[in-house]
């Protein structure tokens, strides 16, 4: 037996027994397909090597012809193995699809069938003997031959470019893996070098050797990267879910999302390879840990739907690769929280209305009651020597008592009936306001001056009672004059005469405070709850020293209207 001769069986030999020796090293991959297809790999490929040596051995013609046959059929079967390993290892669902496992099955058997058939028609291979470097049976390959090889080359190229396109995906260091994944391809070019008339290589089907250095690699010298590397954001089962998911890497980066994912996140569609944190901030935020629920809104801005988000790492082999985002739609229970937590700010607000009445009423009516009593008392002690002038005005302050604890229930009943949230609301004019609630103003007492009109849309019910009650304030507070105006956001309501002292600016606006005088002490609060109700602000201008400016905050102001003059 030949050196050389020799050196084939050895080679042949060494990659059969470690495709048999690497099958148990297989099920430390994770994936049960992707498990299946690589020990069906190399179980294949070990026997595919065994007919190689068959075909070298000093065996007769007939028997090499055999072994060429029977490794015709195995390394053909080896091709579909390596597609069906590849597709698992990627994580695509390609092995799984019944009409491409169909059309396999049909092409190989198909195949099969010329092979097995040849010495009838002659078109596949032909034979003949040399005794160069060794005696052994020569194929004369024919052209159905080159046909189902280069059929076989391209199949498997496309498991090259699976494989590859997952490790230039993954993000991480795999330099080494595609280098053993290269190996695998390598022994194409000593093959088509074998059919060349210089080379000194007999014409054989290299690559199982190829794969045995593939088997060695990936299962004994990179393993931890072989099982941690797989394209984990591509499974079969992500599109089957109806939650929405969307899988990131450890950096953050969108590595892939399923078909309820596109429809909720029509960004998302060719987002692969960006970072999460930049194409969708709302859910990056969720994701960095500020909250559970993202919001999904539409082109106006408006809530429409609530998800809930959780978030599971994703492993291989004790290495973290990545997280897979789950958004659970809870629009409706997050809207019926939400509303709940309205209602209940709302009656937290109301209680809070009722202890300000409390003290109110305590407060005001003690006040009124006891100047009230004073100055009966003082006609009761000088009845017999009361003259005209005297009764006649302590009956007027007592008079004027009573009208001020008038005032003050009809304030707080104003209070107690304003609702928590506004009516419908209306476009109309703050001139028209005005001078519809001239009615309940005495235009001797006071002038009103619309400086900047504007349209705006308000609930015109609470809006009127607002301004009243500012009117209201002025009268009792000595001003003569009311200048109304209006900018974007904000109406104006400005008094001439005296100014709030600075040191009550604060306390105006508190129930039971005597500011800015006792007579108008409840009417900034009335003023600040009717305001509130219709999400407005009440302020007084601090720098204004001419008289007191009442600004109304946040009010819808639409346009501009010609300035009028009501009084």
């Amino acid at each position: 037996m030949e050196l050389v001769q020799l050196a084939y069986m050895g080679g042949f030999g060494f990659a059969a027994i470690a495709c048999f020796a690497s099958v148990h090293r297989v099920s430390r991959v994770s994936d049960t397909d992707t498990q299946r297809g690589l020990s069906t790999l190399l179980v294949l490929n070990g026997i595919w090597a065994l007919t190689h040596i068959g075909r070298v051995s000093p065996v007769s013609t007939t028997g090499q012809i055999g072994f060429y046959l029977v490794g015709l059929i195995v390394g053909l079967a080896t091709v579909g193995a390596w597609l069906y390993f590849c597709s698992a290892y990627t994580g695509h669902d390609y092995h799984r699809r019944p009409w491409i496992r169909r059309t396999a099955v049909s092409v190989y058997l198909g195949i099969v069938f010329v092979k097995l058939t040849n010495p009838i028609h002659g078109m596949y291979f032909d034979t003949t003997i040399t005794t160069q470097p060794f005696t052994y049976v020569v194929v004369e390959l024919d052209t159905i031959h080159w046909i189902v090889t280069g059929f076989s080359y391209a199949l498997a190229s496309v498991g090259f470019y699976l494989i590859y396109e997952m490790l230039d995906n993954s993000g991480a260091d795999t330099r080494v893996l595609s280098a053993v994944v290269a190996t695998t391809a390598l022994p194409i070019v000593f093959y088509v070098s074998s059919l060349t008339d210089t080379s000194r290589l007999i014409t054989l089907h290299y690559e199982p050797i190829g794969i045995a250095v593939f088997a060695i690699g990936v299962l004994f010298v990179v393993d931890e990267k072989f099982a941690a590397t797989p394209q984990f954001w591509r499974t079969q089962i992500i599109d089957d879910i109806d939650e929405v998911i969307v899988v990131t890497d450890n950096r953050g980066y969108i590595r892939d999302y399923n078909q309820q994912a596109s429809e909720v996140f029509p960004i998302l569609d060719g987002a692969k390879g960006r970072l999460l944190a930049k194409t969708l901030p709302d859910l990056g935020r969720v994701v960095a840990g500020e909250s559970n629920i993202v919001t999904i809104c539409d082109q106006d801005g408006d809530a429409v739907r609530y998800f809930h988000v959780t978030k599971t790492i994703l492993t291989r082999i004790n290495t973290d690769v990545g997280q897979a985002i789950v958004c659970t739609d809870v629009t409706s229970t997050e809207q019926q929280r939400r509303e709940l937590k309205k209602k209940n700010e709302q009656l937290e607000y109301k209680n809070e209305q009722l202890d300000k009445f409390a003290n109110a009423i305590t407060h005001e009516l003690r006040n009124t009651l006891t100047i009230a009593e004073g100055y009966l008392k003082e006609i009761s002690a000088q009845r017999a020597e009361i003259n005209r002038a005297s009764g006649s005005e302590a009956v007027e302050s007592i008079e004027e008592a009573h009208h001020r604890m008038e005032r003050i229930v009809t304030n707080l009943a104003k209070l107690a009936s304003t609702n928590s949230e506004p009516g419908e609301t209306e476009v109309c004019s703050l001139a028209m306001i005005v001078e519809a609630a001239s009615d309940h103003i005495d235009p001797d007492e006071i002038s009103i001056y619309v400086d900047e009109d504007m349209t705006i849309e308000v609930d015109r019910a609470l809006f009127t009672e607002l301004y009243i009650t500012a009117v209201q304030f002025a009268e009792l507070y000595g001003a003569d004059n009311i200048t109304v105006g209006a900018r974007e956001g904000i109406i104006t309501i400005t008094t001439d005469g005296k100014s709030i002292p600075t040191e009550a600016l604060d306390d105006v606006f508190s129930y039971g405070e005597a500011a800015p005088s006792a007579e108008t002490g409840m009417l900034f609060p009335t003023m600040e709850t009717i305001a509130r109700s219709h999400g407005w602000s009440v302020d007084i201008d601090p720098t204004y020293r001419d008289g007191v400016r009442i600004e109304i905050c946040d009010v819808e102001t639409l346009s501009k209207i010609n300035s009028s003059d009501i009084s």
